[in-house]
Parts: structure tokens; C-alpha cells; sequence
């Protein structure tokens, strides 16, 4: 149901912002405000809590933040104190990103890799996975070296795994199931 709600005020905040030509600017600037909140738990407190009177929070983040964030940021923090959705923010956030990364034909990834690789190969690797896949793909690079050798990408829900302790895996099990 909150996921729902999310999405819902992300929708709107799409359509706003597209119609301003913000989203980007509104994008960047709920991430810094979410990150905000994570690292300030006082300040999340405050925003998100019920004993405090929604108008007081308003004017406590109008002097912080007024002049630091666009209207419409401003406007979205307002709309769900008054809807009392204040702990829905983060989920907003990431529905708002979801919805933006759909509309760029944008799709979220990691790389596993076992040791280290030059920025250059990195970036081989990601345009023929962008090239694959035929979407722009904004991926995270992240050493494990668990894997022996290989790779191992993940984008969106789809894993491929094609890393050695992934093979060796397999390969004993499939010494495992053959009966001699």
C-alpha cells in the first residue's frame, strides 16, 4: 500500500516537473534531501514526527531549506506533511527515480568483477552491455573477490553470472549428480 502511495505522488511530481523542465534539477535535489535525512536523524525526526504541528515544520524547513531547494521539492515536502505522509518521503524519492530512469530508457546495474579493472574496460564493458540490452545503463562497479575470475551483472531483476566459483559450482555438481 505505501509502495502505491510512493508511486502516486511520484506520478505527480513527474508531471509537474516535466512540465517545468525541472525533473532533473528536482531528481538531484530529492537525492541530496534523502541522503540529508539518512545521515540527520534528528532532521527526519522532526519532519516525520506527529507531536510536532505540521505548520511549525513547514516554517523550520522553509528557513533551512527554502532557499536551497527548487518550489517544487519545497512544494512536495509540504503536500505530504499536509497529507500526514511525511514517512512516505524516501519512498516518493524512489518511485520519482524509477519513473525519471523509465522515462530516459534508463536501466540500474551492477558489475561484479573479482579484481579491479581500468575505467576504460569498464566503460567497454558497460556500452556492450548498453548496446545488449539496448538501454542506457548506469552501472556500479563492485569488486568481490569471492569470484575467483569472471563477471557478474546484474540489471534490474536479470542476473548473469558468469564468474569461475559460479562454474566450479556447477561443475561439482554435476560430478555430484552422475552415479557411477
Amino acid at each position: 500500500m505505501a509502495e502505491l502511495t510512493s508511486m502516486i505522488y511520484a506520478e505527480s511530481l513527474l508531471d509537474v516537473t516535466e512540465e517545468l523542465g525541472t525533473t532533473e534539477k528536482v531528481k538531484a535535489e530529492l537525492d541530496e534531501l534523502n541522503n540529508l535525512f539518512k545521515e540527520n536523524e534528528d532532521l527526519y525526526g522532526f519532519y516525520t514526527s506527529p507531536k510536532i504541528n505540521k505548520e511549525q515544520k513547514k516554517e523550520t524547513l522553509k528557513g533551512i531549506l527554502e532557499n536551497q531547494l527548487s518550489p517544487e521539492t519545497m512544494n512536495l515536502l509540504y503536500v505530504l506533511l499536509d497529507k500526514r505522509r511525511a514517512m512516505e518521503f524516501s519512498g516518493v524519492v524512489k518511485q520519482f527515480e524509477k519513473l525519471v530512469q523509465a522515462k530516459n530508457n534508463e536501466v540500474a546495474g551492477v558489475v561484479y568483477l573479482a579484481k579491479p579493472c581500468s575505467d576504460e574496460m569498464f566503460q567497454k564493458i558497460e556500452a556492450k552491455l548498453s548496446e545488449v540490452t539496448g538501454k542506457n545503463l548506469r552501472l556500479e562497479k563492485v569488486i568481490d573477490p569471492d569470484l575467483i575470475g569472471g563477471i557478474k551483472v546484474k540489471i534490474g531483476d536479470q542476473i548473469v553470472d558468469s564468474t569461475v566459483a559460479t562454474k566450479l559450482r556447477e561443475l561439482k555438481g554435476s560430478i555430484d549428480s552422475t552415479k557411477l
